[in-house]
């Protein structure tokens, strides 16, 4: 048996290729000897014959075989080499790579950790990359090297030989992340976890899967049971659900109801009943307002959720976004804003929505009217509504005078603007009625009570009787409300 092998990413040739990474970042520090033994070795290593072999090795460089061996020792704890424990041994010789930045560590001070992880994972040789990775972790960390060799057997023990030093060092982390950093606490967690396998063997079947129990499975199921507090028979239940997505869908289920404060079925089936609810709810607003998302669960989640927890109901939000569609308002962020607006006034259920509109319809026809009165032929403007609001609210004066203004206004320059002059004249007076106001302006039409009249307490408008033009008016009305 040859004493020195390659990777077989070696290229076998009629000279001997050396890495210029070993010349730049190894060669340095290295004693003589030891590279004299590296690179003589190498050369040994394209070779079959007998003259391959520790002895030819010390008898060319004058030292004994166990400086031999102690120098291939060195090179193995920089991830050179694997010293492999066979009879006869054998040094089995590595592609430095891409790994032109592995960490120099000590000589020796790994000899015992190589050898332990190399028996764990019997089965594969373990790379240098891989031997890399593990010195880096103990280096950065404060794990011991037989409890992180004890994660490896455990591995090993559950995926086999060809388990990845990935899958290792994930468990090993997750072992860090918990305190447990020594063999004996390592162990405990590690042992304390396999109790679960009896249950997760009744999970997996429930989601109809055979395969073997892993250290993911043990690690979700004792959060499942500890940390979010699900009974196993809960567990088992949400698992039926999952027969296509396994594990991960799972996790993502239950992690959701522990979000939601699900914990027991019937609370969880409470939830997706509320929750099929609102998807449907979300897509009836969608088509409602002419938009299509592929996905509803922004839609649910910004949107749906936050008007049910005000107080509405279906009938109503499908309602506002109908009124919504019919006065141009066709996106999700302009109907939230029509929302926002009709909550700040109470507007919360359909008789409350049908008795604000009516009330904002109403206001409408009276403005028209007084725009009417004034010889204005035009729909109701923003600066229109916060005029009438003024003569109402703030200066308290009757319709009947206010439709008296507009018909003095009638011919002037800037009607409306006349009628906030007369007007504010008037409460400057104390005029209230239409009789004081003849007295006032003796000149006026005398006709207008007659008229007036017409117009005193208006018709309150029927709901679902709006034209479009009507709903566009109201809505655009509520938009300008701050």
């Amino acid at each position: 048996m040859a004493f020195c092998i390659k990777e077989k990413q070696f290229v076998d040739t009629g000279y001997t290729a050396v890495e210029n990474k070993f010349f730049v970042n190894f060669m340095p520090d290295a004693p003589d000897i030891r590279s004299a033994i590296y690179l003589l070795g190498l050369t040994l290593a394209g070779s079959d014959g007998d003259d391959n072999s520790c002895e030819t090795i010390a008898n060319k460089l004058n030292i004994s075989e166990e400086e031999v061996l102690d120098a291939y020792r060195y090179w193995e704890e920089l991830g050179l080499v694997t010293v492999i424990n066979a009879n006869p041994t054998q040094i089995l010789y590595h592609t430095i790579g891409s790994n032109s930045t592995l960490k120099k560590i000590k000589p020796g001070k790994y000899a015992k950790f190589s050898k332990q992880m190399q028996a764990a994972i019997d089965g594969r040789m373990l790379t240098v990359n891989e031997y890399n990775e593990y010195y880096t972790f103990l280096e950065e960390t404060t794990f011991a090297p037989d409890a992180l060799v004890y994660i490896a057997k455990y591995c090993a023990e559950l995926k086999g030989s060809n388990i990845s030093y990935q899958y290792i060092l994930t468990v090993a982390r997750n072992q860090l992340v918990r305190g447990a950093t020594t063999l004996a606490a390592v162990s405990e967690n590690l042992k304390s976890q396999q109790k679960y396998d009896d249950d997760l063997k009744l999970v997996l079947k429930a989601m109809s899967s055979n395969r073997a129990i892993d250290y993911a499975d043990r690690v979700n199921y004792e959060k499942w049971i500890k940390e979010y507090g699900f009974s196993l028979d809960t567990v088992i239940a949400v698992a039926k659900t999952c027969r296509t997505g396994g594990m991960t869908k799972l996790d993502s289920k239950l992690s959701e109801y522990y979000g939601k404060g699900a914990l027991s079925t019937k609370e969880i089936q409470e939830y997706e009943t509320e929750k099929a609810c609102m998807y449907e709810l979300a897509r009836g607003l969608t088509r409602a307002i002419g938009v299509y998302y592929q996905s509803l669960d922004s839609v649910v989640d910004e949107y749906v959720v936050a008007w049910l927890r005000r107080g509405y109901d279906d009938e109503t939000l499908l309602a506002i976004a109908k009124f919504c569609f019919k006065s141009g308002i066709r996106t999700l962020a302009g109907v939230a804003s029509i929302i926002d607006k009709l909550y700040k006034n109470g507007v919360v259920n359909l008789e409350s929505l049908d008795s604000y509109l009516a009330v904002m319809a109403d206001t409408d026809s009276k403005i028209q009217t007084i725009l009417t009165q004034c010889g204005l032929d035009r729909r109701t403007t923003a600066n229109d509504r916060l005029l009438y609001k003024t003569w109402t609210e703030a200066w308290r004066l009757d319709y009947e005078l206010i439709v008296y203004a507009a018909q003095l206004a009638t011919g002037t320059r800037s009607p409306m603007a006349y009628v906030n002059r007369v007007l504010s004249d008037w409460k400057q007076r104390g005029v209230t009625t239409v009789e004081q106001a003849k007295l006032v302006l003796p000149n006026a039409a005398s006709s207008t009570t007659a008229t007036s009249a017409a117009f005193v307490g208006g018709t309150v408008i029927e709901r679902r009787h709006y034209t479009d033009e009507e709903i566009n008016s109201l809505f655009s009305a509520l938009d300008e409300e701050d």
